[in-house]
């Protein structure tokens, strides 16, 4: 993967470095096991780019901001499973795959943290056609989603309306920033800001597998510190 400028930057950083909006996690602050960015990144790329959240079955799924449940799916069919579709009140809508119950019914009035659902593993017509976990879909300017792929990063819009910076939480992913020809390794530290680690120059780094994020703009250094807790 390769993308440029600082808005890329933040999309892959822990969540204390990116913006934050006012939307609340499903399962609250727990582990991502696959994000957007993975979805898309796919082969082929995924029909309903979303965030996965690891969690057991039977976790309440919670409602991202007070709206209108537009869409029940309560079979296992197809790979999506028992799904829960929310038009929200700003206009945006969401949706939870793989739910092994849904609480609520078309129509029905929801507020922000109000349980809809409970995480499971359904999908292509079992409920155990997947791993365990909650698929949480973002689609913006839209009161029901017509194209499945045009979705956004749920993670992007996540915080707390009182207080908009989440807590930090560990992200697994390390990725490689290449700033006109230095390369740097950026590890996350568990919790708080993720650290840059000089690799030189001409390292072969893009050979390693790793994302690659590539700035090309002349204060693309200056950025990078901002992002990170240091380089060394």
């Amino acid at each position: 993967m390769a993308a440029s400028g600082l808005s890329a930057a933040f999309a892959l950083l822990p969540d204390s470095a990116r913006a934050a909006g006012g939307y609340l996690r499903p399962c609250g602050n727990v582990r991502i096991s696959s994000s957007w960015q993975d979805h898309r990144n796919r082969t082929p790329p995924s029909g309903e780019p979303g965030t996965d959240y690891a969690v057991g079955t039977g976790t309440p799924v919670m409602a991202a901001a007070n709206g209108t449940i537009r869409f029940v799916k309560t079979d296992t069919a197809t790979a999506t499973g028992r799904v829960v579709g929310m038009a929200h009140d700003d206009g945006n809508y969401s949706r939870h795959l793989h739910l092994s119950t849904i609480t609520v019914s078309v129509g029905q009035r929801v507020s922000r943290g109000q349980p809809i659902a409970y995480s499971g593993s359904s999908a292509n017509g079992s409920d155990q056609g997947v791993g365990p976990h909650v698929h949480t879909s973002l689609w913006l300017s839209t009161a029901s989603p017509t194209n499945f792929s045009a979705t956004v990063d749920f993670e992007n819009h996540v915080g707390d309306v009182a207080n908009p910076n989440p807590p930090d939480q560990e992200v697994d992913e390390v990725f490689i920033a290449n700033v006109k020809g230095s390369w740097y390794l950026i590890v996350p530290q568990g919790t708080g800001k993720p650290r840059a680690v000089v690799l030189g120059g001409d390292s072969n780094a893009a050979a390693a597998g790793l994302p690659v994020l590539n700035f090309s703009w002349d204060p693309s250094i200056n950025a990078l510190r901002a992002a990170v807790d240091g380089i060394g």
